[in-house]
Parts: structure tokens; sequence; C-alpha cells
């Protein structure tokens, strides 16, 4: 029911959307089975809402704002729900007064009514337009205080800087204070980013600490950088470093993921720079530290990296792939060949497959000419090979292949 009740208030508040399909779907509602079941003042009453509705559905809100009253007035079990629409009908009128008179008398007569949080909204809104202030700590429902924040900011955004910083600093809660951080950052201001600043330093907690620093990458682009460093110095928590190695992914320093790589000793943290490096399209940065490392695993994770880092990355992998003395290493370099480059890199593996004698290489090969949906060359191969052995592993990567030429191969051998 909070979900349908959020979902009300974001269409109703800030679209001021009438919301037909909620108005029929509202418990206990059947204009027909009230003619059955119930008296002649109750079918009135669902026939009147029923009109209501649609004069809503209709924008005819004066009409809207009559019938609605008139099931105000009978006192039954429409009442609650006629007392809302009615009030957003007034609104939409350009009553505004009268809409918030019509709220404040739903909270008299029926104060533990569901629709008193639809009006919550409607209130915000109307207070939003008006330019009266807005306070998100005076409203006692979550989904109303997200609601204030928004309207807060657009009011007055001098006043609004200091109360969501309060909103930071307090006990609300975790949900509510992303968004405060969100609204902040939108603001571009230099308070606000200077509160926004404290929260990345920790002031609030480790969770919102991730956040705001996820923030500031976004709101700020490169003017983060420095304080992102500075922070990765100051701080001890491997999530929060992480998180600053993945920011840098949006504010474009690969040179800070570079540093992080090379004299980070968390490897955890290694793994996540190499990677960021990797999604960052910094291959020269990749190439000099796998030229400098000993490490076979920091190795292997810069050849995982070059996947994403596009043509040059292929580049990379190749040279891996003809040079790297370590077996393993080359034949995880050959595979990945085929997961980035496609077919475009289909010459070089069918030569990697020819030049070498030795069966795992050849392997790591003709795997990846089946990343690479390469069947052309895997038949030749397959055609041209002595071995049973290989020619048997060939055959085993064709079957994986859906195409028309690793079909007909394999119904020309089933026909020998």
């Amino acid at each position: 029911m909070k979900a349908k009740r959020a979902v009300v208030i974001f269409f109703a508040a800030a679209f001021t959307v009438a919301p037909w399909h909620l108005l029929a779907a509202e418990p206990g509602y059947s204009p027909v089975l009230s003619w059955v079941t119930a008296g002649a003042g109750s079918a009135d009453e669902a026939s009147l809402y029923a009109d209501g509705t649609r004069a809503v559905n209709e924008s005819r809100w004066q009409d809207a704002v009559g019938l609605f009253d008139r099931v105000v007035k009978m006192h039954g079990e429409h009442a609650e729900g006629a007392l809302y629409w009615k009030a957003y009908a007034e609104n939409k009128e350009g009553q505004s007064a009268n809409a918030l008179s019509t709220c404040g008398e739903l909270r008299k007569l029926y104060p533990k009514s569901r629709w008193i949080e639809e009006c919550g909204a409607l209130e915000i809104e109307i207070r939003g337009k008006s330019g009266e202030p807005v306070s998100p700590q005076g409203e006692p429902d979550q989904n109303l205080k997200l609601l204030a924040v928004n309207a807060l900011m657009e009011q007055d955004p001098a006043q609004a800087v200091p109360i969501l910083e309060k909103i930071l600093a307090g006990n609300q809660s975790e949900e509510l204070k992303k968004r405060a951080l969100f609204v902040l950052a939108e603001s571009h201001s230099p308070q606000a980013e200077a509160v926004i600043s404290k929260v990345a330093q920790g002031q609030s907690g480790p969770e919102l600490q991730i956040h705001a620093i996820q923030t500031i990458a976004a709101a700020q682009g490169k003017r983060a950088n420095e304080m992102l460093a500075n922070l990765y110095k100051q701080t001890s928590d491997a999530r929060v470093k992480k998180a600053i190695l993945q920011a840098y992914l949006i504010t474009g320093d690969p040179s800070k993921v570079l540093e992080a790589a090379r004299q980070e000793t968390n490897p955890d943290l290694a793994k996540t720079a190499v990677r960021t490096l990797g999604a960052m399209g910094a291959v020269q940065d990749l190439q000099g530290l796998y030229r400098a490392t000993s490490n076979a695993e920091t190795k292997a994770d810069i050849i995982n990296a070059l996947i994403a880092s596009g043509h040059d990355g292929v580049a990379a992998l190749s040279e891996i792939s003809q040079s790297e003395q370590d077996a393993e290493l080359r034949r995880k370099a050959i595979r990945n060949l085929g997961i980035s480059g496609g077919m475009s890199v289909a010459p070089a593996l069918v030569a990697i497959y020819q030049k070498n004698s030795d069966a795992e290489t050849k392997k790591a090969a003709a795997q990846a000419l089946f990343l690479a949906n390469d069947a052309h060359d895997l038949v030749a191969l397959a055609r041209a090979e002595k071995d049973m052995n290989m020619k048997q592993y060939l055959v085993q990567q064709l079957s994986l292949i859906h195409s028309q030429e690793a079909t007909d191969y394999m119904l020309e051998i089933l026909n020998k």
C-alpha cells in the first residue's frame, strides 16, 4: 500500500495528472455492486463519486468540485476520497485557498484517512507555487518529506541549504538524506558544495559518505579530483577508497587511478584501480603498468581490463599474446582477443593457431575464434587439422556456434 501511495503522491503532486486508475481502484469501490448490495443512498453516493471522477478525468474542474462536495455531505464510504479530489479540483480551478481549506477539513473529520497523505502532497505543491516556505522536517510522512525537499530548493535555495544540512546531520532516513544530497548537488552553489564536501569526508557516516562521493563526482566533474585525491590519502576505509577510484571514471582522471594501481597494498583496491583504468580506456597506462610489474595476478587483471579499452586495448592484447613468456598469461591474452576484437582479429588468431605447436596455445586460439563467433575459420582449421585430438576440439568449439556454415560442416562429418 505504501508503494501505491508513493506513486500517487509523485503523480498527483509533481506532475498534477489525474490518475483515473486510482479512482477506479479505490478499495471496495464498484458502482454496479453498490446498487445490488447497498441501499439507494449508498448507490447514489457511488454514482456521484463516479461522476466526479469522470469530471476530473475530463478536466471539468467546477463540475468535479460540485459533485465531490455532494458526496462529502453524504458522509458515506467515499467521503474521504471525495474531500481529497474536491481539493484537487479546486486547486486545478485556481482556488488554492479553498483547496487548502478542504484538506484541513479532511484532517479534522478523518484524522486516520489514507487520503491525508495525498492531501499533504497537494499542500506542498500549493505552498511551493505561492512562495510560502516549505519545511521538510515538519512533514510526518517520508514521501512528503521527499516532495518538500524538492519544493524547498525551487522556492528559496539560500534558505534551503541550511535546512538540508540539518536533515543530513539529523535522524532522518538514509533515503531522505540521499535525496537531500542530490538536491544540494543540483543547485551547484558554493554553500551546497561545501555541505556535500563535509558529508564526503565522513561527517554523516560511511554509507552516506560513499553516496556523497558519487554525487560530487557527477555534479562537479574534474573539479572534484583534488578533493577526491586528498580524501583517498586520508581514509583507511577500503569501501570509501573503492568508491573514490570508481568516481574517477566519472571525473576523468586516470593519473590518480594509475597511482593507486602502482602503490596500493590492498589487492582488491589494486584490482579495482586496474579495472577502472580499463574502463577509462587508459591503455598506455595499463601497458606501462604491465611492463613494470612481475606480479602474475596483476598482469592477469590488466589483460582482463584491456577487454573494455576499445581498439587500443585490442592492439595491446595482440602484443601480449605474442610477447608474453608466461604461457598461461599468453593464453589469457589470446582468449581475450576473441572477446574484444571479434572478427577483426580473426587473421591474427588463425596465425597464432598455425604457428604454435603447443596444444594449449592452439586451444586458446580456437576458443578465441569461438568467442569471436568465427565459424568460417574454425571450419577451415578443422578441415586442415591432422591431429585428431585437436580436430575434435575444433569441432567441439564449432558445435557451440549457431551458424549455417557450422551446421553444414557437422552434416558433412556425419555423412562421411
